[in-house]
């Protein structure tokens, strides 16, 4: 008999006469519901979650198994052809659920079985919405909930929202579960040895022989701790993701930004904001974090390979898809055509060197007969039956969701607005609007400073291991960093895995990772940080000077998942850390449906990892960020008499097999052109760099708009580039003048005389590697003479 893949096509039934799809429900307001249609769905729940965590690990359709799609125990998943080679220790990133209580728990109740289907029907998995209700859900804190069924007598189950219990009293260890060492290799944690999930447990409950550990441990006041420590100020409800998600929602970004703490950037996307600070806010970098928040230090939400039998990661998830959906919806027109592969699980699960929205996202099949699900038929959820409540209807407008948006997350806004309102006067920085500013702002709306903090870092500087970046601010005073709990500011986490384990691979694309040394970011606005101080009169006001002079003070430290802080000696060559503080002017409008206006954030030279003390950027000095695979518009043009300067932390100097070609392209853009901006044929080509690694030549030329190449010329550097490349490009009347590393190598004939406006950094072919980093650095100088 030809084997039955399982067919994924979401719940068909308790759709509505004209189309519409039920919805998913926030968890609290769900499970806090009067309606008695709620509260037979809320029982039902409970039921068929556990009931379906009660199956067999053997089982296909276990609990187990479809939670070990994503990591542990690394076995293939649905695909019984998969070989060995393909599927061992490869981890891969419900309707299963209705199914249960459909053909299971609703037949055993006959008396109610048309309330109890009419029930089930419109029953969605629900989400929990991290960032208004910063606390782990009601219904998830009860180890044992009493629940009543069928007109029976009351009783109590063991809660599966509680934690997930292995259902045979066999360690998770038994079915292929394992350790996860610290990056010293001293240390580790056993989750082999579990029965059960652990939320935020302690040290001592971490260790394999505490039966605390075996048996789960679970500590949601903690995770609540962890969930409002940069609480809001503003007496409304909020925590600390919120304003991350208003931010996510209203600043103005491609599609890939949004989705990815990754800094590689689309192919699609060749001319997206170049604005690195707008680019660094992201979902992912979001949903790390509150994996962290919820799992803690070591606790089964914050390792990848266990997160998934934690039951509140399918309440995380679906909030993660529901920020998703109403993203798409404010963003309609933004999608992604053709990418290069990911650094993390793309690969693993087959996925080529480049992907299209219409790669196969293996094991995930639509029908028996094995078609698997692509990129564009997941991108309209209404399709697989269910919605959220923000989009009951599918034809909700721009300005409705604005309204929302505003209204629910906007803290900063509010803040703001509500100062305007009541406070006798504005600390300076901070100002009504008298009049309209721009399209979308109204009288009466608020201007004031705003300010962020933007953190870049290497995702396998620890070897792939777990760690979190630590922001502190000390007292005023102070010269010694003492990490006090009331100093903290704010934290990223690295979520991610290391790429071998015993000296087996894992995670085969963790290691080409690894090997390329991923630079991932991270956005966190600290305005209402700053407020609080002022509030507190330790900060007289929101001017650039005060506030330099506060946030000086600043320090960070790395942890580990054990909470014990790395030293720097172990991280300082490796986490190419970048903490900078931006500044912008935003305005916010009192009608809630619009979006705050703000000119693209500066940042502050004197704060963060590269102030040091040292003199502030001259005027006229602007660094870039230039990423592989991408046209970069320049922050400001190169002139006659100006420089550029590309900087790559790395440079692959062993000569290869094949010869490689990397290329840097000074390009010029004419705004006044209707041609496709995306399209490198479209832009003059001022001077052409390839860097040719095998016969150690560098080829340059040149080509107007739309036109041919001229001759293509090489030169050899002597000395060859170093571990840590400069190449520099000085632009004369002429002629341009390149350097390699502070060295002049030649000079090129200069036929199009204009300013460079972009850089094109590629390969060739497209998916090879560059022998420098993939994302490097590229500092234009207006004049020639700043260049140190």
């Amino acid at each position: 008999m030809a084997y039955k893949y399982y067919p994924i096509t979401g719940i068909k039934d308790g759709w509505g006469a004209n189309g519409q799809v039920p919805v998913r429900r926030e968890i609290d307001e769900w499970t806090q519901s009067t309606n008695p249609k709620d509260k037979i769905q809320v029982i039902l729940y409970l039921l068929a979650l556990k009931r379906f965590q009660g199956i067999s690990p053997e089982k296909r359709d276990s609990y187990f198994q479809i939670a070990g799609i994503h990591g542990y125990p690394y076995t293939s998943w649905d695909e019984p052809f998969a070989t060995v080679d393909e599927v061992r220790r490869k981890g891969y990133c419900v309707q299963r659920l209705y199914e249960i209580m459909v053909n299971e728990i609703i037949p055993e109740h006959p008396k109610y079985r048309n309330d109890y289907l009419d029930a089930a029907r419109t029953w969605r998995l629900p989400y929990w919405d991290w960032a208004k209700n910063p606390q782990v859900p009601r219904f998830a804190r009860w180890k044992r909930i009493e629940i009543t069924i069928g007109g029976n007598a009351p009783v109590t189950i063991d809660n599966p929202l509680y934690q997930f219990k292995m259902p045979n009293n066999k360690k998770m260890g038994a079915y292929g579960v394992g350790l996860l060492k610290y990056p010293d290799g001293d240390e580790f944690i056993d989750y082999g040895e579990c029965y059960a999930t652990s939320r935020c447990p302690t040290e001592e409950e971490r260790k394999a022989d505490n039966p605390a550990w075996r048996d789960g441990v679970v500590h949601d006041d903690r995770v609540d701790k962890f969930m409002t420590t940069y609480d809001s100020i503003t007496g409304f409800p909020y925590g600390t993701a919120a304003e991350l998600v208003y931010r996510l929602l209203t600043y103005p970004m491609d599609y890939r930004s949004f989705a990815t703490v990754a800094r590689d950037q689309t192919i699609a996307s060749g001319t997206a904001s170049t604005t690195k600070v707008i680019n660094d806010i992201n979902l992912e970098f979001i949903h790390n974090n509150v994996h962290y928040w919820v799992g803690g230090e070591g606790g089964h939400m914050s390792q990848i390979p266990v997160a998934t039998f934690d039951p509140t990661f399918w309440l995380h998830h679906c909030n993660i898809d529901r920020l998703y959906a109403l993203w798409q919806t404010l963003n309609p027109g933004k999608w992604f055509d053709t990418d290069i592969q990911g650094e993390f699980d793309q690969k693993i699960i087959g996925m080529g060197d480049v992907i299209t929205n219409e790669t196969p996202l293996r094991p995930f099949h639509k029908d028996e007969q094995g078609t698997v699900w692509t990129p564009d038929d997941a991108r309209d959820w209404y399709k697989l039956g269910y919605t959220y409540p923000e989009l009951t209807t599918g034809k909700e407008t721009i300005a409705q969701i604005l309204e929302i948006v505003n209204d629910t997350y906007g803290v900063d806004r509010k803040l703001a607005l509500k100062m305007a309102e009541t406070a006798t006067t504005l600390p300076k920085g901070m100002e009504i609007i008298d009049k309209e500013y721009g399209e979308e702002a109204e009288k009466n709306g608020v201007k004031t400073n705003d300010y962020a903090l933007s953190i870049k870092y290497s995702k396998f500087a620890l070897g792939g291991y777990p760690f979190n970046i630590e922001v502190f601010l000390r007292p005023e005073g102070e010269k010694e960093n003492k990490f006090r709990t009331e100093d903290f500011v704010t934290n990223v986490f690295n979520f991610s895995q290391p790429p071998e384990q015993d000296g087996e691979e894992v995670c085969s694309n963790c290691k080409k990772g690894q090997e390329r040394d991923v630079q991932v970011t991270a956005y966190i606005p600290v305005t209402s940080y700053l407020i609080k101080m002022f509030k507190q009169q330790q900060l007289s006001d929101l001017e650039p000077t005060t506030v330099e002079s506060v946030l000086a003070r600043m320090y960070w430290r790395i942890t580990d998942l054990n909470g014990k802080t790395v030293p720097e000696d172990k991280w300082r060559d490796t986490m190419n850390l970048d903490i900078a503080v931006s500044k912008t002017e935003m305005n916010y409008s009192p009608d809630p449906t619009t979006k705050p206006v703000f000119d693209p954030p500066e940042v502050i030279p004197s704060l963060g990892t590269g102030a040091a003390g040292g003199p502030p950027t001259p005027a006229g000095v602007v660094a870039n960020n230039i990423s592989i695979s991408k046209i970069t518009k320049l922050e400001e043009d190169v002139p006659t008499n100006g420089s550029i300067v590309f900087k790559s932390p790395t440079m692959k100097l062993e000569t290869p097999s094949r010869e490689t070609t990397t290329g840097i392209a000074l390009l010029n853009w004419d705004p006044s052109r209707n041609d496709d901006a995306n399209d490198v044929e479209n832009y003059d080509i001022l001077l052409g760099l390839v860097i040719k690694t095998k016969r150690r030549v560098v080829q340059y030329n040149y080509k107007p708009a739309n036109g041919g190449y001229v001759a293509t010329k090489e030169f050899t550097p002597n000395p060859w580039f170093g571990s840590s490349p400069q190449l520099r490009v000085d632009v004369e009347g002429d002629q341009f003048v390149i350097f390699v590393d502070g060295n002049r190598a030649q000079s090129v004939q200069r036929p199009i005389k204009k300013n460079i406006t972009h850089v094109r950094y590629y390969t060739a072919p497209m998916t090879a590697e560059p022998v420098m980093s993939r994302d490097i650095t590229g500092t234009t100088y207006k004049d020639t003479t700043s260049v140190p």
